[in-house]
């Protein structure tokens, strides 16, 4: 009979998606134009989503390429300047859009996709339920274009 040293496993806990959901990463993208749209606008590529009254659009500098899940468009939220707020339209290979409503977003304003939310921003739980993944899938899958920041 052989005997097989255990191995250590590192799991959830070690991205926050532990069942307490104590957050150690953080994806915050950056608010690099804003604009003022009318109602019935069409967002982003093939129009998936039309405001539908009139509205202040934020677009943020994270995409596909670097890990946002295509299949978040027009299905999950983000936290703009303390506002839980819809990520619209489709994400495109290096940007997407938030509708911010009456919120006043400016350049260069950070936007946490998810986070700790006992800070009131979305999970990465809440993410990947949303995007259909599993949430260790969803934060391995971070590109290599994002900064990394270690505190």
């Amino acid at each position: 009979m052989t005997v097989q040293p255990k191995r250590r496993v590192v799991g959830a806990a070690a991205y926050g998606l532990d069942g307490a959901r104590t957050a150690v990463l953080t994806l915050v993208g950056e608010v690099i134009a804003v604009k003022h749209v009318k109602a019935d606008a069409g967002v982003s590529y093939g129009y998936s989503y039309r405001t539908a009254s009139p509205t202040i659009l934020a677009l943020v500098a994270l995409g596909y390429a670097d890990g946002v899940p295509r299949l978040a468009s027009n299905r999950t939220f983000v936290s703009l300047a303390g506002e839980t707020l819809p990520l619209v339209g489709r994400v495109a290979m290096d940007q997407f859009v938030v509708d911010c409503g009456a919120a006043q977003p400016a350049v260069g304003d950070d936007v946490v996709l998810f986070g700790d939310s006992g800070a009131g921003h979305p999970s990465a739980v809440d993410w990947a339920i949303q995007v259909e993944r599993n949430a260790l899938d969803l934060t391995a899958g971070l590109g290599s274009r994002i900064e990394r920041v270690y505190s």
